[in-house]
């Protein structure tokens, strides 16, 4: 049996109502060298009954009995795909017709790639910042952006995604984790310093719903978030040595410095620019004007946490002023 270019993923789990859109979707792509393994993490549903009436050969069910959860699924399934290439779908989105011919086109141009992602568009959209979400996704273009960006939110829609195998395995795989299981693999990949390419063209529609696991799974929650954060921050040799000078001494500056903290971080205080949060001490540091960014801490990783509208850009623009470089010794957190 020839090995395909591609093995396609598709953990689910009680999905009836989208997969057989999921499935057809990836069936009818202009491309053919590719299989598709379906992981049914314990479906209770028609999920499994949908699944029984395809025969294409290019089709693969596995049946997880369950639930494991995603993460655990989607490993499953890696260790079965045959591909030098694992593209993601979920059970509730659509690829294109040209996504997987389109990633295997671009991964050829860029044999040292690690991974590549396209653009998305997001279906059934319940807004709550979804669209601001998917417009900053989709305007990530360089692998810097990318790479420089994964300490904010993940910085790829996973089911438009498609990663070498062999990366996937150096880094661990999937792994059932306290917070996001999709932005963990990115975190360690980003980190072994992965390249990921973006393709400037939409290959997926990417649904929106209440039951979707970024909705309704606390992983993927802002505690669990900032935790992830937190946990890859300090693995940073520059932060561990060097510590760290939040912008920012809201809610987010202040779960970053708890977390830190807790890590063996040294926090050496904050900078703010509302006049009544200077002079405050914060778990034991002084909150400092941010026109001080060049005279103080000028050793420290400045992390910005700001998280109010245009607050990501001022803080970044005053931090690139004062000669910090983005992705050394700069990051946004938020």
């Amino acid at each position: 049996m020839m090995t395909p270019a591609i093995s396609v993923v598709l953990p689910v789990r009680n999905a009836a109502a989208t997969i057989e859109e999921a499935v057809d979707s990836i069936l009818g792509q202009d491309s053919g060298d590719f299989e598709c393994w379906v992981v049914d993490d314990g479906s209770t549903d028609d999920t499994p009954r949908i699944l029984a009436r395809y025969s294409d050969h290019r089709l693969r069910v596995l049946s997880h009995p369950g639930p494991h959860g995603v993460a655990e699924a989607m490993q499953f399934g890696v260790d079965h795909a045959r591909a030098p290439w694992v593209a993601r779908m979920d059970a509730d989105d659509v690829s294109h017709p040209e996504r997987l011919g389109m990633l295997m086109e671009w991964a050829m141009r860029h044999p040292d790639c690690a991974a590549l992602k396209s653009r998305v568009r997001l279906i059934d959209g319940l807004g709550d910042g979804m669209d601001r979400h998917v417009a900053w996704v989709n305007g990530l273009e360089t692998p810097e952006s990318i790479a420089c960006a994964r300490f904010i939110e993940s910085p790829i829609a996973h089911p438009s995604s498609m990663i070498r195998k062999d990366w996937l395995q150096r880094i661990g795989g999937y792994r059932a984790v306290e917070w996001a299981e999709d932005h963990d693999v990115w975190m360690r990949l980003l980190e072994a310093g992965g390249q990921v390419i973006s393709i400037p063209n939409v290959l997926v529609d990417w649904r929106d719903s209440s039951t979707r696991l970024t909705r309704a799974d606390a992983r993927y929650g802002e505690a669990a978030r900032s935790a992830m954060r937190c946990h890859y921050l300090a693995r940073l040799p520059e932060v561990m040595q060097r510590g760290v000078a939040i912008a920012g001494a809201g809610p987010i500056g202040k779960s970053i410095s708890r977390g830190l903290n807790d890590l063996g971080v040294m926090v050496q205080g904050f900078f703010e620019v509302h006049p009544r949060r200077i002079g405050q001490t914060i778990h034991g540091v002084p909150v400092l004007s941010s026109e001080r960014m060049a005279e103080v801490w000028t050793d420290a990783v400045v992390l910005g946490a700001v998280g109010i509208p245009g607050g990501r850009e001022r803080v970044r623009q005053l931090a690139m002023e004062h000669g910090r470089v983005e992705g050394r010794d700069f990051w946004s957190v938020c």
